[in-house]
This record gives structure tokens, sequence and C-alpha cells, in this order.
């Protein structure tokens, strides 16, 4: 097994004194101080940035503002407890302060995970809020941020264009069949391998133990130093609110202005915020977006009730049901994509009914018998639902005809899986797990049972860095929480606010998306522009916000919720798909086409899919295979 590095606990007094360095009085030398000489007195080079660095070539956006958007790449110890052990690379990208008279300090923004990349916030949200396209009645307080602040986007140690974590082996991963449907002893226990396969992949890896939020946590604070401030503020979204509070814990003392968007259960393991995602994505799905869905039944045809809409979901052919989901999920992380949903469940149920009525056909003969059907009542429409329903076929053969492969898990499903099993510990008792899975199979069939994939439920060792305590002096957060959010829970986000001593929740009812700002409502996003303007937190403990219309209504129709009745330490784990940038690109400066950009920054780098053990035709299962 990898060595693990002391527990960061054991390097306070060393960090303390990195933490100050850039005071007048300096303060005096020690062992732990020289050994972080190379790294505390580094300059960050600034220079003009790679058109390709966010992965696809914005040549025209950085065209417009290159006057000022800048990157470097910032030297950081592997080891922070052993500085001297070697150097990792974090890539930085900065859009400058336009009025430096002014300026108040630099905002990082994180957009989740973990294993997402937030390079492309700096530019985006550079050319967004500088030139008011936000339709926000905050509009006027996001471009002055851009004028008081830099804006820093960064890829966390491991991805992005940081020094990169992969993890495999050649080893053979069994096919898993659903497992919401399929509870026999052989696909649990393909399940089991899965994880302990993904586990020895990753624990080979000389990397894997320097992976942890605890080490991004001081890349980000040796960042602030080189940058000049005193404090760090920040922007994080999703995993981003576990590493942003993880930060605040650590140095309090340089903790600045501080949004934290989508809540992680941040001051418990981190298996609690995942085991309450089976039920939150079923609540959401089955409270929010099956009723809205209802009332488009004139056009989307899946029943007038939000109880018939979840039923003919559940209702699906076992390996469409279970393809289904995974897409239902995909797109519950952004309110605009939520009519895709309903495209999918109508091809979905018009290829389910056409299984049941030819059990025998195979999938040259499910297509062509497809294209004869009418899907939606619009041309355009039809033909969208059409292109769904010949992929939902192709997918369940796939599906079906799984092959043993070996595991390999890109660079942000790597530093998902060694984050999370790095940072805090997971239950070791397997047998309970498994009796949590039989019981969420049931409860939440649209993603329950298959946390016993989950590697780190297999983990050797345990974590390689301590989960700081809440100081003494705990800094003020702000933190945003919409009430129906699927993969950060609110009972997560409310015990993260009611242990937090000094915290300010802004709560928007009703709103089923993953993570707001900048939301759009004065309501939620004037007081949090005006708290990273003038410090100014809202008064209350929690105040509440009403929701936006959902996509084609003209009114909010309130949710009668309440939060669901939830197992204790739930859940596997989930993993992170790639950000696709493609809708980056500007057209003839259009705002609009940029707005929509800056939203699938946050959407791709935070939505979560199963482990490739959940769903072995995950490759497929992709957003643009349903545009």
């Amino acid at each position: 097994m990898t060595t693990r590095p002391a527990r960061a606990a054991t390097g306070a007094a060393a960090l303390l004194a990195l933490t100050t360095s850039l005071v007048a009085c300096k303060p005096p030398q020690t062992p732990e101080a020289d050994a972080l000489k190379p790294f505390t007195g580094q300059t960050l080079t600034w220079a003009a940035c790679d058109p390709t660095i966010l992965g696809s070539d914005q040549s025209r956006l950085f065209t417009q503002i290159s006057a000022r958007l800048s990157c470097a790449d910032l030297s950081v110890p592997l080891d922070w407890n052993r500085p001297a052990a070697g150097k990792a690379s974090v890539s930085l990208i900065r859009f400058a302060a336009a009025d430096s008279a002014k300026r108040q300090g630099a905002i990082f923004f994180n957009p989740g995970g973990p294993g997402g990349d937030g390079l492309a916030f700096a530019p985006i949200y550079g050319y967004l809020w500088s030139r008011g396209g936000v339709k926000t009645p905050a509009a006027a307080n996001l471009k002055t941020m851009t004028e008081q602040f830099d804006l820093i986007g960064f890829s966390p140690r491991g991805v992005g264009a940081s020094s990169r974590l992969n993890c495999g082996t050649n080893e053979l991963s069994d096919p898993i069949r659903p497992p919401a449907t399929d509870r026999s002893e052989k696909n649990v226990q393909a399940m089991l391998r899965e994880g302990k396969l993904v586990a020895l992949a990753c624990q080979k890896n000389p990397l894997t133990p320097f992976i942890n939020t605890d080490a991004t946590a001081r890349d980000l604070n040796l960042a602030r130093q080189l940058m000049g401030d005193q404090k760090l503020n920040y922007i994080g979204y999703s995993y981003g609110t576990w590493l942003g509070s993880w930060y605040a814990k650590l140095f309090p003392q340089h903790t600045g202005r501080m949004l934290l968007d989508g809540n992680t259960s941040f001051n418990a393991p981190f298996e609690e915020t995942f085991g309450y995602q089976p039920m939150a994505f079923e609540r959401d799905f089955r409270d929010s977006v099956a009723p809205y869905l209802a009332r488009q039944h004139a056009y989307f045809g899946l029943g007038q009730s939000g109880a018939a809409v979840y039923a003919a979901q559940n209702g699906l052919d076992a390996d469409l049901r279970a393809i289904t989901s995974r897409y239902i999920a995909q797109f519950m992380y952004g309110r605009d994509d939520l009519p895709l949903i309903g495209v999918i469940l109508r091809a979905a149920v018009t290829v389910s009914a056409l299984i049941q009525a030819n059990p025998q056909a195979g999938p040259d003969e499910l297509s062509a018998l497809a294209a004869q059907q009418t899907y939606l009542p619009d041309e355009a429409g039809n033909e969208e639902a059409l292109g769904v329903a010949l992929n939902l076929i192709q997918v369940r053969e796939d599906l079906r005809g799984a092959a043993p492969a070996p595991v390999e898990l890109d660079a942000s499903s790597s530093v998902f899986t060694a984050v999370t099993c790095n940072d805090t510990p997971w239950s070791a008792d397997l047998k309970a797990v498994r009796a949590r899975d039989e019981q969420e199979a049931r409860a939440y069939p649209l993603l329950g049972g298959a946390s016993v994939a989950n590697a780190c439920y297999q983990w050797k060792g345990g974590p390689s860095v301590a989960q700081p305590a809440i100081p003494a002096n705990m800094p003020p957060l702000l933190m945003l929480q919409n009430e129906l959010d699927p993969a950060t829970a609110q009972e997560g986000a409310l015990n993260a606010l009611n242990s937090t001593p000094g915290a300010k929740m802004i709560f928007i009812d009703d709103e089923p998306q993953h993570a707001a700002f900048p939301y759009g409502t004065a309501c939620v996003d004037t007081p949090i522009t005006e708290y990273f303007l003038t410090g100014n937190l809202p008064t209350a403990k929690k105040s509440d916000c009403a929701a936006l219309p959902l996509p084609g209504e003209a009114s909010t129709v309130p949710v009668p919720t309440a939060p669901g009745k939830t197992l204790k330490v739930q859940r596997g784990a989930l993993c992170v798909a790639q950000p696709d940038l493609s809708a980056l690109a500007l057209r003839e400066q259009d705002l609009q086409a940029a707005s929509l950009g800056a939203r699938q920054i946050l959407t791709d780098n935070t939505r979560a899919f199963l482990t490739r053990s959940a769903d072995p035709a995950q490759a497929r299962l992709n957003v643009r295979d349903c545009r």
C-alpha cells in the first residue's frame, strides 16, 4: 500500500508560519519554513493564455478579453507535510480587476466534483459580468465585482491543466446489470468487485494519497499569498462548498468573503452527503420534475398527474429504466434541461411498449418499428425524440451485451475517487452497506442500489488526511441552497448551516436544480453581490426566496414536499463528467449564447453520474446524444 502522509493536524505549526509569511514583520525562520521557501518565494508569472487551455479552442472568446486575461502555473508541494519530497503544478487563469485603485482582492472559483475543472469560470464570468450579460437585477453589482476583484479560475491538483491523476488496472470488471432491479448475488458481487478494482487501481498510483481537499485548500492559500492578498474570497459550488469550508476551518484568519452554493454536509464525513443523494434525486424527480411534465401533458403525453409520470418511468423495461434514470439525473442538474427529461421519457415509453409487444425483436427490428412511431406533436420535437429512441435502443443493446472490461478512470473520475476516499472515513461494514443498498433500491429506484460499488468502502488504510475541526474563530460564511437540490440535499445543507457558527443561508423555495448563483432574482443575487462588494452579510440566519417559474411556465408552482425519510449514513459514490465547453464559443458577441455557456460550465462540472459500475454504458450517456 502507498504510504500515507502524516495527518494534516501534525503540520499545523508549519502552516501557520506559511499563512503569515506575507505580513510586514518577517516571522522567524524554522526548518519547515525553509523547506517551504521554494514555494512561498516563487513569483507567479502571468502570461497570455493558450486559447486551448480550457480543452477546446476559445480563440474568439480570449481575443475579446485578452487585455484582462492571463494564465500562470503555481508550483506546490506534492506533500505539504514534507515539502522537499516533490512538487506538483496547479494551473491558474485570471480575469483582472478593471480598476486597480479600487481592487479588493481576488475571487477564486470551484465548480464542484470533486474532479471538476474550474479554469473556465474566470474568462466566462469575466466576459459576462463585465458586459451585463446575465439577466438579473444585480447585473450592475456583478459588473462592479469585475472592476474591484480579479476573478480566478483554477484546475485543482489532479485534473485539468494541473498535474493529473489517472487510475487504471488490467484486471477486468464484470458487467453489471441495473442495480435497482437486479438484486441477485451475482450482480451484487459484480458491484463489489468493481469497487475493489477501482480502489486497487487508484491506490497503485503514488500520487493518489496527495489528492485530497486538505492539499487543495493549502494550494489555494499559497495562491492567495503569492497574489499579495491578506484574505481569500471564494465562490464554490457543490463539492466546492466542502473545499471552501475546509479552507475556512484551516485558515480562518485568512478567509474573506465566501459563498457556498449547493451545500454538502461539510462538517460531517463525506458519507453523510452522499448518503442523502438517492433520496434527494428521487424526491426531486417525484415531487417536482414529474408534476412539471404532467403540466405539459398536452405536449409530452406522459400523464396528467405527477404520479402518472412517475409511474411511467418506473414501468419501463428494466434496462430502459436504468438507462433513462441516468439521463433524468443528469438533466435535473439544470432547470433549463427539464424539458429534455420529457423528450427522454416520451421516447423511452414508446420503445418500452415496442419491446413488450415484440419480445423477440432485435435492435434492427426495434429501430425500424421506432421509426414508424409518432412521439411529439411538432415536427422538430418528433425528430428529436426519434433520435433519442434510436439511441436508447442501441444503448440498451450495449448494456445487455456488455463484456468484462479493464478499469480505466479519466482524470476527473480519478480525482473524484481519490478525494472522496482520502478526505474522511467510510464504513468498513460491507454487510451493512449491502443492507442499505437493498432498502435504497426499493425506496429510491431512480438511483438507489449501487452503493456497494463505491471504492471508498474497500479503500485500504482509510483517509490520508484529517478533516479539520471548527475553530473558535470560525469566519462567517454565506450559503445558498435550493430546496429540492438533487445532488446536495437540503438536509445536509441545513446540518452544515446549523453546525457552523456565524453562517447565513439564502434558501430558494421550490427550486429543483443543483446550485444557483447567479440566479436571476433580486432576492437571491442582490444580497450576495452586495456581500462581496461591502462585506455585509444578510442579518437573518436563514432568508427564504421564491423560485423562478420553470421553463415554459408563467408562474412558480409550489412543491408540497417535506424532507424525506432518510437512512443513516447512506449511499455510494458518484463520479463527475468531464466539462463540455463547446457551448462557450462566442457568436458575434452574442451575450445570450455566452450566458448559456456559462451555465453549462456549472452544470457540466457539477453534473454527477453513477460510477461506471452502476452503468456500464455510461460512455454513451452523454448530453449531446439527446440534443
